[in-house]
């Protein structure tokens, strides 16, 4: 049986390890992987992908922000420059002075003019921005009026064509708001127009000047313009694209919207949005204002701030593809050291199955495989081991049955001896050796054949007769034995075999046989609701309190008698295992008078 259940054991773990090479975990395990890198991949690729767009993104914001910065100083200063030649015009000037005394004097003579206009210019030539001054024009808003061109390419201008000049008017004030075509020329120009002051702060006419849009656009012809981006201007509500030197007006709804998802480095860039109606997509705007009124745009391509996408793609599948050949790797690999000493393990436990025990060192690798190898050659040396003790045990096996084939022999020629003694002695009149014949024949039958570890009080007091009828005859009449029994339904109560004869025979030995003569009385009673108590008296020579405890607790030399070792300490301590500590034998005597035996168990008839 065990071998069979060891090669049991040899064929599961053969069909696991069948199962394992037909479900393909390696594949599975391989694909998993696959799987599992290729997201990854995937993953960290677009997490890189929307970074960098982020930090790209950011960045030509930043280097943006930057150029507009420094290009819009630059024409800042230039502007600056034109309206401090509109202002010594204006106010606080020899200049401001002259036109005020040729535009207050009622009849103004031509060298008032002369002076006049001699000082507005030599204030242009002297202007660091004087190369962007288009014309200068100071009027009295009525008639008089003086005009510094620096130019000389355009219509002369006249009482009559005057008015023609936009934005020289009366009520007219200093701002830079709009790019106009000079109607005295073929050119355009940025006007700004400032009043001039008197004494007393009182208003006595207009200057005019109209700065060429090269001051806007020789700033940028340096400008490094990407792609699909654009430049703006804005002049007040006024918006304009530039494009090299020229300033086209957009004319189509031009609305900013504010663009959150990034902040600009400096407090005064702003960014927004604003949907082109060229190519109808969403633009993010940077501006940064050269001056109040007057702010330079550049518009921002998304195709700025992501990597090309193709590249982006060949990227991705160099990473699948890597991804892949390293897989086919790991595949070789698993397969060298896995497939392969799995397969051997099984080709090992087929050989095993088929009953070749052998060892093989071959499946024994320093893996965790190879433990499971030298795991398999242990089990096949453990097989041999076991069929080795089946056999001597199968030997031993019949071995014992012939002895005992030989016991039962024995007891059976003991019997039929016994029985033909009685008959002899029946025969010859000899009752006594007959009697004492069949009771030692069913005690020796009792003992060799009856196994009940309990058995019922009745059939103990009849082994206990057959013992005292075997005594009376040794003793003659010097002993005798009396048995009262309370109510005969506790004749059905069980007791541990052999139990009365020990207490008996102790009572004989020990008791009475020292005195010569003696009595010994039997008596079962109830005790109590659920218990049975069984007393042995004898009125022999008695024993004293120590001789007493030394029975009960010390182990030595028993009363020994047809049942050797048995003595009254081994009937206390059975009847304890029995049946629990408060049962058991308790003993009471005086010297030269009695002995009491009192064995107290409850009163069971199952066991």
């Amino acid at each position: 049986m065990v071998v069979e259940n060891a090669l049991n054991r040899f064929i599961i773990l053969e069909g696991v390890f069948t199962t394992v090479r037909k479900s393909t975990i390696k594949s599975r395990i391989i694909l998993l992987m696959t799987a599992f890198a290729l997201l990854i991949a995937t993953l960290l690729s677009w997490f890189s992908y929307e970074l960098i767009t982020y930090y790209q993104r950011k960045t030509t914001i930043q280097a943006t922000e930057f150029n507009l910065q420094l290009v819009s100083h630059i024409i800042e200063q230039d502007l600056i420059n034109l309206t401090t030649l509109a202002m010594t015009s204006s106010t606080n000037s020899s200049t401001n002075t002259l036109l005020t005394e040729y535009f207050g004097s009622a009849e103004a003579s031509p060298k008032q003019a002369l002076n006049v206009f001699n000082a507005m210019q030599d204030d242009v030539r002297i202007n660091r921005s004087y190369s962007y001054v288009r014309r200068l024009i100071a009027t009295d808003n009525s008639e008089k009026f003086l005009q510094v061109e620096n130019f000389g390419t355009s219509i002369p201008l006249t009482i009559h064509n005057i008015g023609q000049v936009t934005g020289l008017t009366n009520e007219a004030e200093e701002q830079w708001d709009r790019v106009i075509k000079d109607p005295l020329s073929n050119s355009y120009g940025i006007p700004f127009v400032f009043p001039i002051y008197g004494r007393g702060a009182t208003r006595v006419g207009t200057v005019y000047l109209l700065a060429n849009t090269s001051v806007i656009t020789d700033k940028l012809k340096g400008y490094a313009l990407p792609e699909h981006s654009r430049l703006l201007l804005t002049l007040g509500d006024h918006h304009y694209q530039l494009n090299g030197d020229q300033v086209r007006a957009i004319e189509e709804p031009y609305e900013p919207v504010a663009y959150t998802s990034d902040k600009p480095v400096g407090p005064d860039t702003e960014l927004s949005m604003v949907k082109m109606q060229d190519d109808g997509e969403s633009h993010i705007v940077v501006s940064y204002p050269v001056r109040s009124g007057v702010m330079l745009s550049q518009t921002l391509s998304s195709d700025q701030f992501a990597p090309r996408s193709n590249i982006w793609i060949l990227v991705l599948l160099g990473v699948c593809l890597l991804v892949l050949v390293l897989s086919a790797i790991i595949t070789l690999y698993l397969t060298r050291t896995i497939s392969l000493p799995v397969e051997k393990l099984k080709k090992r436990m087929d050989k095993i199955a088929q009953g070749n025990f052998l060892l093989d060192r071959n499946i024994e690798w320093n893996s965790e495989l190879g433990d499971v190898g030298r795991g398999i050659n242990r089990l096949s040396q453990d097989i041999v081991a076991l069929m080795d003790s089946r056999l001597a045990d199968e030997k031993q096996k019949q071995e014992l049955e012939y002895r005992m084939l030989q016991n039962q022999i024995n007891p059976h020629f003991l019997y039929n001896t016994l029985n033909s003694i009685k008959w002899m002695a029946t025969i010859q009149n000899a009752t006594g050796i007959a009697e004492m014949t069949t009771s030692l024949s069913r005690l020796l039958r009792s003992i060799a054949k009856d196994n009940r570890r309990l058995m019922p009080l009745k059939d103990e007091l009849s082994l206990l007769e057959d013992y005292f009828l075997i005594q009376k005859y040794r003793y003659g009449s010097t002993v005798s034995m009396v048995t009262e029994i309370e109510e005969k339904a506790l004749l059905g109560g069980l007791i541990p075999r052999f139990t009365l004869q020990p207490l008996v025979e102790n009572a004989i030995f020990h008791g009475i046989e020292p005195k010569g003569r003696g009595d010994i009385v039997v008596r079962v009673t109830k005790s109590g609701f659920t218990d049975l108590l069984i007393t042995i008296e004898d009125n022999g020579v008695g024993m004293t309190a120590e001789q007493i405890a030394t029975i009960l607790t010390v182990p030595g030399d028993e009363a020994k008698g047809m049942l050797e070792n048995i003595g009254l300490r081994s009937v206390n301590e059975r009847l304890q295992l029995a049946f629990g500590r408060e049962y058991g034998l308790s003993i009471e005597s005086e010297p030269g008078r009695y002995t009491l035996m009192k064995l107290l168990l409850p009163f069971r008839q199952k066991e």
